[in-house]
């Protein structure tokens, strides 16, 4: 992760070398360094990392090795909050922003979690399927919204996804909310871990399958909401990157848990170094870009896996 961090400082239109980020020549140089480059930074480290991790909590609580915190409408609705605080002229300041999108995203995750309710508590397969429903519907919304009152270029944005006009507000708001993750998985670490054995084996152990299920959701919605507000959408990260730690290292939430955060922040951070300086003066998408790199390497990863298995 500190190699891309260090890559992705020395990335952009103009590459700096490592030595110019310790010794800038110039003003100009200096004031890109710490006002644009280092934010930026620190940023995609602090996304992908949250990203990764919410994408094994989701995976955990509902033992579905393909869960996305997309599929529980959480990205959804925070898209659509924000598309509707633009129609209504909201100032879009950072704090707006997460507040826009924490509202969306917990209303969306209010009304999955509601559908994936019976009896016997949550069902992670009714979770999936009811997110999966209820994502598809809110995004026709955003996109019925965004044309109907001319907003599409803010729509396309949010869909893209990148770092562009990162400020060190967005750093602040990223590092509380990845702090407040982590206390609450110190607090969970050995319920989430019992949670990947099956129900009945959980329930002897004592497990608190709902409260820890219900706890950990609203970690995905805060950590997902958070990084639309900042970065709009950022694909691939919560859904391959647990599953490449999970193949190297097995399933075990408390063992995996650190590898999977390292490993999201500096995915996001390779990503995001691609995408400033493969075609300058312009960006790539970063969305795009993390979507069809990660599943290149998802799809290499697990054929040399499947390969070495089979020799």
């Amino acid at each position: 992760m500190i190699g891309g961090f260090i890559i992705n400082l020395c990335s952009g239109p103009t590459w700096f070398s490592p030595l110019t980020l310790v010794h800038p020549k110039t003003g100009l140089q200096t004031q890109t360094i710490l006002s644009v480059r280092l934010p930026r930074a620190i940023t995609s480290v602090l996304v992908g990392a949250e990203l990764a991790v919410a994408g094994q909590l989701l995976q955990t609580i509902s033992r579905n090795p393909i869960a996305d915190p997309a599929i529980l409408g959480v990205n959804s609705g925070a898209n659509l909050a924000l598309i509707v605080g633009t129609v209504l002229g909201i100032p879009f300041t950072i704090s707006a922003r997460f507040g826009l999108a924490l509202f969306g995203a917990l209303i969306a995750f209010c009304v999955v979690l509601g559908l994936s309710m019976t009896r016997n508590g949550m069902q992670p397969l009714r979770l999936i399927l009811g997110g999966s429903i209820f994502s598809g519907f809110l995004v026709s919304v955003a996109y019925a919204v965004s044309l109907l009152t001319q907003t599409t270029a803010q729509y396309r944005t949010l869909l893209v996804g990148g770092f562009s006009g990162i400020t060190y507000d967005s750093v602040w708001l990223l590092a509380v909310i990845l702090l407040v993750l982590l206390v609450v998985i110190f607090y969970l670490r050995d319920s989430l871990t019992i949670l990947t054995l099956n129900d009945q084996l959980a329930q002897s152990l004592g497990s608190k399958r709902n409260g820890t299920r219900i706890l950990a959701s609203l970690m995905i919605v805060l950590a997902a909401g958070g990084c639309v507000a900042v970065a709009g959408n950022i694909a691939f990260v919560g859904l391959g990157i647990p599953q490449c730690i999970a193949i190297l290292s097995g399933h075990r939430f408390k063992q995996t848990v650190g590898q999977v955060l390292l490993a999201g922040g500096a995915f996001l951070s390779f990503g995001d170094a691609l995408a400033k300086s493969a075609r300058p003066p312009f960006e790539l998408p970063l969305g795009a870009l993390s979507a069809i790199l990660g599943g290149l390497f998802l799809f290499a990863f697990l054929w040399r896996k499947q390969g070495a298995l089979t020799t």
